[in-house]
């Protein structure tokens, strides 16, 4: 599984950094994100719940950071598991000065990814892990909004979508790609997200 992609932050690239080195700020902004802590330097462990088809479950992952170049790039190594399968890999994030004091990050990902959760389909997966992602970097970028207009210094004010604010993104996310990419099969499409509503619905209710 491969995911890279490059997102604009509205602020600094120092400012940025030491947002993304801010554990307490992730868990605000990572989607499915039950707890958050650092373990030791450059070390974190966190409980993310991830429902993606059929698929739902709390991963416990471990999170390293490497070859950091402060303010410029880092490698995160990401070793998770749960009981409906396992995500491990790297992902390299460089951060780039860009004009009107914003930050350009370029990132890129390659997950292994095995168990129930590699049985959804490498599309569905693709399309759930850029959503994710795309929400993350949005949610970040409005903590660091909050936290350079000084309106919250110590605990940006950001709240994160819930799990049905969340699953409806990626369900849209989930349309478009698949209509753009091949129309003939916006039903199947279409399938899929009421799919993934409804077991989102019902694992909510129990």
């Amino acid at each position: 599984m491969k995911i890279e992609g490059e997102f604009t932050f509205q602020g600094a690239r120092e400012r940025v950094w030491e947002l993304l080195q801010d554990p307490e700020v992730l868990a605000q902004t990572l989607p499915g994100t039950e707890k958050l802590e650092k373990t030791g330097e450059d070390q974190y462990e966190s409980a993310m719940r991830v429902q993606v088809g059929p698929v739902n479950g709390v991963f416990s992952c471990k999170v390293a950071l490497k070859d950091k170049q402060p303010p410029e790039r880092y490698t995160m190594l990401v070793d998770s598991k749960g009981a409906q399968g396992f995500a491990n890999g790297a992902v390299q994030v460089e951060l780039i000065a860009a004009e009107s004091n914003a930050t350009l990050m370029k990132y890129q990902a390659e997950l292994q990814v095995g168990g129930r959760l590699a049985g959804v389909g490498q599309r569905l997966l693709d399309t759930v892990g850029r959503s994710m992602t795309r929400q993350a970097l949005e949610g970040l970028n409005r903590a660091l909004q909050a936290r350079i207009s000084g309106d919250s210094p110590a605990a940006p004010a950001y709240t994160a979508p819930t799990q049905e604010e969340f699953a409806r993104a990626v369900a849209k996310d989930v349309f478009r790609e698949s209509f753009r990419s091949r129309p003939v099969i916006w039903i199947a499409a279409a399938a899929v997200i009421v799919l993934f509503l409804a077991w989102i619905i019902l694992s909510t209710i129990n």
